[in-house]
C-alpha cells in the first residue's frame, strides 16, 4: 500500500509467504523443546505445592501433539536428521513423564486436607504431606508414583469432600449481602419489613441443597455444618414466614387499637394488643439495628416471640369479631 501512495513498482512476497509457511516446523520444534526442558526443570525441583496440576496437564498434553507432527514432519523431509533427533528425544522424555500427570493431580487436588494425607500416611506407611521444600523429585525418590492408584483414589473422595464445603461457603457467602428492607411506618414510632420474592426463593433453593448434601456419602467432615447450616435456614424460613402473618394483622389492628374507645370497649383484647405490641417494637427495634436476614432471622427465641405475637393477634381478632358482631 505505501509503494502504491509513493508511484513505486510493487514488491511481490509470494516468497516471504512460503518461507514463513516453511519455517514453522522449524519454529515449533525448537519453541517447544525449549519450553519443555524449562518446565521439567520447574516442574521437578521447584516446590511441589507452586505446581499448578490442570496447567501442567494442558502444557503437557500440547507439547505432546506439537512434537509428534515435528517428527512426522522431519521423518519425511531429507536432509533433516538433527532436527529429527531433537524431536524424538523431546517426544522421549515427554512420554516418560506423562504418567506422572495422575499423580500430580492427585498430590495437588485442592481438597486436599490434613486427613487425607493421614490415611495416606497410614495406608503406605510412610510421612506424606506437601511441604515447602518437597518436590515432584523428592516424590519419585519416596517411590510414590508405585502409588498413584492408591493415591488417586483418596484424591477422589478429597475432592468429593471439597465440592460439598465449597457450595457450602458459597451460601454462606451469598446470604452475606441479603438485607431486610426496614422503614419506619407512618407516626406510630416504629418499623415494617420488607422481604421480596427474591429471597424466599433463594431460602427454598439452599434447602433443596442443604437437604441433597446431607444425604451424600461424601458428607461425613461437614456433617455438623451441614446440619447448622440446614436448621439455620430452616428457622430463617419459618421467621419469615411467621414476620409476615404478625406484621399484615399488626398493620390491620394498629390504627383500631390505637383509638381510646376501642381500649376502653375491649380492655382484655386491649391489654392483649398492647403485650404484642411491645414485643413487636422490640424485633422491629432490633431489626432496624441488624438487618442481614441470615444473622437476624436465624434465632429461635425471635421465632418464638413471633409466634407469641400471632397466638396474641389471633385472640385479639376474635375478641374484635365477636364485638362487632
Amino acid at each position: 500500500q505505501r509503494e502504491r501512495l509513493f508511484n513505486l513498482p510493487v514488491t511481490q512476497y509470494e516468497k516471504v509467504n512460503k518461507l514463513s509457511r516453511d519455517f514453522e516446523p522449524f519454529r515449533n520444534l525448537w519453541l517447544t523443546a525449549a519450553d519443555w526442558l524449562q518446565w521439567n526443570k520447574t516442574w521437578m525441583n521447584d516446590s511441589l505445592v507452586n505446581i499448578d496440576a490442570e496447567l501442567l496437564a494442558n502444557n503437557v498434553n500440547n507439547a505432546y501433539r506439537t512434537i509428534h507432527k515435528s517428527v512426522k514432519h522431519f521423518t519425511s523431509i531429507e536432509g533433516s536428521v538433527g532436527c529429527l533427533d531433537v524431536a524424538q528425544e523431546i517426544k522421549k522424555r515427554i512420554e516418560e513423564f506423562r504418567p506422572h500427570i495422575p499423580l500430580i493431580q492427585a498430590l495437588r487436588n485442592p481438597g486436599m486436607r490434613n486427613r487425607h494425607w493421614e490415611q495416606l500416611s497410614n495406608e503406605l506407611n510412610m510421612q506424606i504431606k506437601p511441604k515447602g521444600a518437597l518436590t515432584f523429585a523428592n516424590c519419585l525418590e519416596m517411590g510414590l508414583q508405585n502409588h498413584t492408584e492408591a493415591i488417586a483414589k483418596v484424591a477422589e473422595v478429597a475432592a468429593k469432600e471439597f465440592s460439598i464445603e465449597q457450595a457450602l461457603d458459597k451460601m454462606e457467602s451469598e446470604w452475606e449481602a441479603v438485607m431486610l428492607d426496614v422503614n419506619s411506618y407512618k407516626e406510630t414510632g416504629t418499623y415494617i419489613m420488607k422481604c421480596g420474592d427474591d429471597t424466599a426463593q433463594q431460602l427454598d433453593d439452599h434447602i433443596v441443597m442443604a437437604q441433597a448434601m446431607s444425604f451424600s456419602p461424601y458428607k461425613k467432615p461437614f456433617e455438623a455444618r451441614i446440619s447448622t447450616w440446614e436448621n439455620k435456614l430452616r428457622t430463617t424460613q419459618d421467621v419469615l414466614e411467621e414476620w409476615a402473618n404478625c406484621q399484615k394483622c399488626w398493620l390491620y389492628l394498629e390504627p383500631i387499637f390505637s383509638s381510646e374507645d376501642i381500649m376502653m370497649q375491649l380492655p382484655v383484647e386491649g391489654k392483649r394488643y398492647q403485650t404484642m405490641d411491645r414485643i413487636w417494637r422490640k424485633i422491629m427495634s432490633g431489626a432496624k439495628g441488624d438487618s442481614k436476614v441470615i444473622s437476624y432471622c436465624a434465632d429461635n427465641r425471635l421465632l418464638e416471640n413471633l409466634r407469641e405475637c400471632n397466638l396474641l393477634l389471633e385472640q385479639v381478632q376474635k375478641g374484635l369479631s365477636e364485638y362487632l358482631e
